[in-house]
């Protein structure tokens, strides 16, 4: 029943307007951001899409969302159950871009995010979904896509249909580390394209990330007032 009030908010579709440059992900579990200022806009997870061996899994949010403020963008979630490779066949690709489309599209908001963790073997299936659900995407709208920052270091980007790219800097892997240093130490992504946006976590603070981009915060936990205050001072003293 709550989720309804973050439908309620607002039911005509939000033209698109220049990035903001904080952003809130409201993750898939209980979420109260009625604290956060008018001008912090929030991604919320939409959409689970889960893909198996020939088929695939998908459902919506199943956690409430209070806010004051329409959410700005949807973002839809993608994993591949590893105890089941996936047959990627053009039958399982079309059925599983017509579920994220579906849950991409649930609310009135300008942008759509997909959320897609993969194996380099498996980098043609993000690929894929990205070309087919930007073809499928209302002109107006835009389509963001969470990255690893180490992808941002090879050069296979270039590939991924998206406008905007987002590398993650925090749960970083293992070899990882060298490249978050370097970040604190006034470097950047070899990538251009990532060189627009970058995401940060309430619980590993960074001491420095380039300045003047669109930046998107994360919490392990349901977010708090504090959280957000703590990490928001961090971004702006570099920022």
């Amino acid at each position: 029943m709550l989720f309804c009030c973050l439908f309620s908010v607002g039911c005509r579709r939000v033209r698109p307007a220049a990035p903001p440059q904080l952003v809130v992900w409201a993750w898939e579990r209980p979420e109260d951001l009625r604290f956060l200022p008018q001008d912090v806009p929030i991604a919320v997870q939409t959409g689970f899409v889960e893909i198996a061996g020939d088929g695939f899994v998908a459902r919506g949010r199943r956690f409430p969302l209070l806010t004051n403020a329409a959410p700005r963008i949807a973002v839809v979630h993608i994993q591949i159950d590893e105890r089941d490779p996936p047959d990627w066949t053009p039958d399982l690709r079309r059925r599983v871009a017509a579920a994220v489309l579906h849950y991409a599209l649930v609310l009135p908001v300008p942008e759509v995010q997909i959320d897609f963790e993969v194996r380099r073997s498996q980098r043609n299936i993000l690929v894929d979904v990205l070309h087919d659900v930007r073809a499928g995407l209302p002109k107006p709208l835009s389509l963001s896509m969470t990255a690893l920052a180490s992808w941002c270091q090879e050069g296979w980007l270039d590939h991924a249909t998206a406008d905007e790219i987002v590398p993650m800097l925090f749960r970083m892997g293992r070899g990882d580390p060298s490249l978050r240093t370097r970040i604190e130490a006034g470097g950047d992504f070899l990538d251009p394209r990532c060189r627009h946006a970058l995401a940060l976590s309430a619980d590993e603070p960074i001491a420095r990330a380039p300045a003047g981009r669109r930046v998107y915060l994360f919490d392990p936990r349901s977010w708090t007032r504090s959280d957000f205050q703590t990490i928001r001072q961090q971004v702006e003293r570099w920022r």
